[in-house]
């Protein structure tokens, strides 16, 4: 069965102008990002191109401005393509575009101006078609977004297609007058351009799903971090905190596990003396200090206000002094104000029974840490014994003074 060109003309831009349309109503009614008014022109502009090639015959004067918007759509894509993904530049400036555009329509115009045979406009446009479509793969092929992107990878698939079906009308134009088969490649140029607008809107809306599943993702990241990280200090909050620990003992933490609780001295009088900022700041080299000084299996934690968590697995007592001593020998070289208000903190230490909760033993550590500030501050007190009849070690100074 032989399809009449004009039919297949007429088909082209009834798809093509419905597919603009489609993607145009979608532009109107949804979130869409840069790029996306590119292709619906891109769309647009080819559905003209096909609507001016009707009246080729009639009216010949239309022709060049016809074959200017069928080649157009590639470097139209593309230019759409640059601001989708503009945080990763091409390293091919968007100038060489619409210069290569440009050439490849002047070579084709020149050509008709000469009134040259209808082989050798053929190969002029087709040639010009399949760089520009080359041009185009190439380029979104090399951009940093084509990577991890289906719908990069489709257009630039589509666009290969486009090329290699003008490759082979430029081999009819060169083998001599445009005859039957030439008329069947244009024919089948008109189809590829039926298939290109379909698939187009596909694409389109394929690559805005994609951003839009990005940006989901890293709002759920976002989200995620603030439900669990302390935004002020970047330790876990004490929910996450509670989390971490409890997975940790009941994966099998190598005994002994040793919990430590510690705060600032005298807290309130460096946020009076030197304002919230300084005490923000103090809490934030604390927290340094604290990460710095632990293992990875540790897991430490803000419990809230100037007052800190960690869980030492596989860790006894002593070591854990030790663990306390090396968080403020750090925190000595981060005071914020050591001539006005110089950081000091005191711990309370327990290692943990068979059998515990964690919440049992934050009740034992926090007992170790008040007799740590009734024995002067600025030291380090462990705690053995039951909640209810608690023995108290010999505590360990810690060296930094507690004004």
């Amino acid at each position: 069965m032989t399809l009449h060109l004009p039919t297949l003309l007429t088909v082209c831009v009834a798809a093509l102008a419905t597919s603009a349309g489609v993607m145009t109503l979608y532009a109107a009614t949804r979130r869409t990002y840069r790029g996306f008014a590119w292709w619906v022109v891109a769309q647009w502009l080819l559905a003209l191109g096909c609507l001016l090639q009707l009246f080729r015959d009639s009216a010949p004067e239309v022709l060049p401005l016809a074959n200017l918007l069928l080649l157009q759509w590639p470097i139209t894509v593309l230019a759409g393509m640059r601001r989708f993904a503009a945080r990763q530049p091409s390293r091919v400036p968007m100038l060489a575009d619409w210069l290569l555009l440009s050439l490849a329509w002047g070579v084709w115009l020149a050509t008709w101006a000469a009134e040259g045979s209808l082989a050798t406009r053929v190969l002029a446009f087709a040639a010009g078609a399949a760089v520009l479509h080359l041009y185009s793969a190439a380029t979104l092929w090399h951009m940093a977004e084509s990577r991890g992107s289906a719908a990069m990878k489709l257009l630039v698939g589509l666009e290969l297609c486009a090329a290699a079906l003008q490759a082979l009308r430029v081999g009819f134009a060169l083998g001599g007058p445009v005859d039957g088969s030439g008329q069947e490649l244009l024919l089948a140029s008109g189809l590829v351009i039926l298939v290109s607008s379909l698939v187009m809107v596909f694409l389109a809306l394929m690559l805005t799903a994609e951003r839009s599943e990005a940006s989901l993702q890293e709002v759920h990241r976002q989200l995620r971090f603030l439900a669990n990280i302390d935004v002020l200090t970047h330790v876990p909050n004490r929910r996450h905190f509670h989390e971490l620990a409890a997975q940790t003992l009941a994966e099998g933490a190598r005994p002994p596990c040793t919990l430590m609780m510690f705060d600032v001295d005298h807290f309130k009088r460096i946020n009076d003396l030197l304002g919230h900022a300084s005490g923000d700041e103090a809490l934030r080299q604390v927290a340094r200090c604290l990460r710095d000084s632990l293992r990875a299996p540790d897991v430490a934690g803000r419990l809230g206000g100037d007052e800190f968590a960690a869980l030492l697995p596989g860790t006894g007592v002593d070591d854990a002094m030790t663990v306390a001593a090396r968080i403020v020998g750090q925190l000595a070289d981060r005071q914020v104000a050591p001539g006005v208000a110089p950081l000091s903190l005191s711990f309370g230490i327990v290692q943990m029974h068979d059998g515990e909760s964690l919440d049992e033993a934050l009740r034992r550590a926090d007992q170790a840490l008040y007799e740590a500030k009734r024995q002067g501050r600025s030291r380090a007190v462990p705690a053995f014994g039951a909640e209810d009849r608690p023995v108290f070690g010999e505590s360990r100074s810690l060296g930094l003074s507690s004004f």
